[in-house]
């Protein structure tokens, strides 16, 4: 119950001059809204981007360092056969396989 003498408030009818300025406010928040979703994206997108590419230029680091490590390890292996068929060379007789002998 609402007490004597309370006047009920008539609902606010607006002018046209004011439907027209809340109109077009609306409007330049609701464009002010899809620039700065469409902005957003744009930067999600662009980061996104950078991690592909920086995950891309990882993997491709890693491929190389695992490369290089296998022809490292290809290198070493030759190396070894080698001088292998050198001292079995030397001992089998072919001095020119054997290496220096100490003074």
């Amino acid at each position: 119950a609402k007490p004597a003498g309370a006047a009920e408030a008539a609902p606010k009818v607006q002018s046209a001059e004011e439907q027209a300025a809340t109109s077009a406010l609306n409007a330049q928040q609701a464009a002010s809204a899809k620039r700065e979703a469409a902005d957003y994206e744009a930067r999600k997108k662009a980061i996104a981007d950078e991690q592909t590419a920086k995950e891309a230029a990882y993997r491709k680091a890693l491929a190389d360092r695992e490369a290089l490590i296998a022809e490292n390890a290809r290198k070493a292996q030759q190396a070894q056969a080698d001088w292998q068929a050198a001292v079995a060379a030397c001992r089998a007789g072919d001095t020119g396989k054997c290496g220096p002998q100490p003074q």
